[in-house]
């Protein structure tokens, strides 16, 4: 029985952890899916000057992965701190700004709805990343058409050196969205 205990606390923090680390995107979409769907979009030159503008654009990649995982760790905690603030009102408040259902039946998705706050979790983080993930390839559309209509004038405009402006624009314009 001693033997039993720790594999069964071990069981349930490796399965709480996955179950974590998959609620973290309901659709899945892990920092690389969204980098790699970023190097389609812009092109291997644009997504080079974004994340690596100074070097041989070799750990581009990575950078743009490391950035999202950044990004999406910081969007979980966000999200948990409006769930516990959501699940903290009082109920007649809750009801009255979601259609009269309580937390638990708003975001709840099992039979008795005891994962309403993993819900409410990956709801909130997901669409936060998905909404940083549309803004950055609308600004960098944006900078991308920006340079085509005067390469001078932009490279002026977002930094001395044209391998860095790109990368500039895109976090300047992402960031007023």
């Amino acid at each position: 029985m001693k033997r039993l205990v720790p594999l069964i606390i071990v069981l349930a923090a490796v399965t709480a952890s996955a179950a974590f680390a998959s609620a973290a995107d309901p659709q899945g979409k892990s920092p690389a899916q969204f980098c790699k769907s970023e190097l389609v979009t812009l092109g291997a030159v644009n997504f080079k000057s974004l994340y690596a503008p100074g070097g041989s654009g070799a750990n581009a990649m990575g950078k743009c992965v490391s950035k999202h995982a950044r990004a999406a760790a910081a969007n979980r905690v966000n999200a948990a701190k409006a769930c516990t603030a959501e699940q903290a009102l009082a109920e007649a408040d809750f009801r009255a700004a979601h259609d009269g259902k309580s937390f638990a039946e708003f975001y709840g998705k099992n039979a008795n709805d005891r994962n309403a706050y993993g819900k409410c979790v990956s709801s909130k983080a997901s669409a936060a990343n998905a909404q940083q993930e549309a803004a950055t390839l609308k600004a960098a559309k944006a900078c991308k058409a920006e340079r085509a209509a005067d390469r001078t004038a932009f490279t002026a405009k977002y930094g001395g050196k044209a391998a860095s402006a790109f990368g500039k624009c895109v976090s300047s314009k992402s960031k007023k969205q």
